[in-house]
C-alpha cells in the first residue's frame, strides 16, 4: 500500500467516525457495502489526491447517510428494470450534498475530482452533446459536474431537480426516484413513438400519408421530446 493509499484509508475512517473496513484493490470504481461496513477503494494509476478525496468522501457519505435496510427494502420493493440506477442517482446527489456540508474542505476536491473523471471519459461524454442524453443521465451529470457541464433542462424537468435538491431523508430519495422513474418511462415511450415509421396505407385511410401529422393524432408526433 502506498503512502497515498494509507493516508486515504485513515481519512475514510476519520470522516466516517467509525472503524470502517477498508479494502484497496483492483476495482472499476469505489464502492461501499452497508452491511459489512466495507469501503472499497480502487487501485487506479495516475490518480490525483483530489480524486482520491472525492472517492473517499463519496463513499463515506454513503456510510453516514444511506441506511442499509432502507436501501435493500427499496430495491426489493421495486424490481423494475433500471430502477436501482434511478435510486442511486438521486441518493448520490443527497449524500454528496450532505458530506460537503459536514466537511466543507472536501468541496474543492469534489470539483477537481469530477473534472478529472470527466477528462478520463468516466461519464462517456467524449464526442457527444450531454443535452442529447436521457433525463436521468443529464441529472447525474448536472449534480456531479455542476454548472460547468452546461446541462439544459426543460421547465417540467426542472421540477425534478428542485425535488432532488430538497431531499433530506432516504425516504425522500425513494419517493423522488419512483416519481422520476415513472416520468422517464413516459419519456422513453414518447421517444419510441417518435421514431416509429408511419404504418398507415393510403388505401386504408383514403388520405395521403404525408398529411398524417396534420391532425396531431399520429403516433409519430409528440410535444414532449427527450
Amino acid at each position: 500500500m502506498t503512502n497515498l493509499e494509507t493516508t486515504k484509508s485513515t481519512l475514510a475512517r476519520l470522516l466516517a467516525t467509525e472503524n470502517l473496513n477498508i479494502e484497496i484493490r483492483k476495482a472499476e470504481t469505489a464502492a461501499f457495502n452497508p452491511h459489512t461496513r466495507t469501503l472499497i477503494l480502487p487501485l487506479w494509476k495516475d490518480i490525483s489526491p483530489e480524486l482520491y478525496d472525492l472517492l473517499v468522501g463519496h463513499e463515506v457519505g454513503h456510510a453516514l447517510d444511506t441506511p442499509a435496510e432502507g436501501w435493500h427494502d427499496a430495491i426489493v420493493e421495486n424490481m423494475k428494470p433500471g430502477f436501482k440506477s434511478f435510486l442511486n442517482v438521486v441518493e448520490d446527489a443527497r449524500i454528496e450534498r450532505k458530506i460537503k456540508t459536514r466537511y466543507p474542505g472536501l468541496r474543492k476536491s469534489f470539483v477537481i475530482g469530477y473534472r478529472e473523471l470527466c477528462e478520463k471519459n468516466f461519464f462517456g461524454l467524449d464526442g457527444k452533446d450531454v443535452n442529447d442524453s436521457l433525463l436521468i443521465d443529464r441529472i447525474n451529470v448536472h449534480f456531479k459536474l455542476g454548472v460547468s457541464a452546461n446541462v439544459q433542462f426543460k421547465p417540467e424537468e426542472q421540477y425534478f431537480l428542485d425535488k432532488i435538491e430538497a431531499t433530506e431523508t432516504f425516504e425522500d430519495v425513494y419517493q423522488v426516484a419512483k416519481e422520476l422513474y415513472e416520468y422517464c418511462k413516459k419519456e422513453m415511450q414518447d421517444l419510441q413513438q417518435q421514431s416509429q415509421p408511419e404504418t398507415g396505407s393510403p388505401d386504408e385511410t383514403g388520405e395521403d400519408s404525408g398529411d398524417s401529422s396534420g391532425d396531431g393524432e399520429s403516433s409519430g408526433t409528440s410535444e414532449q421530446s427527450g
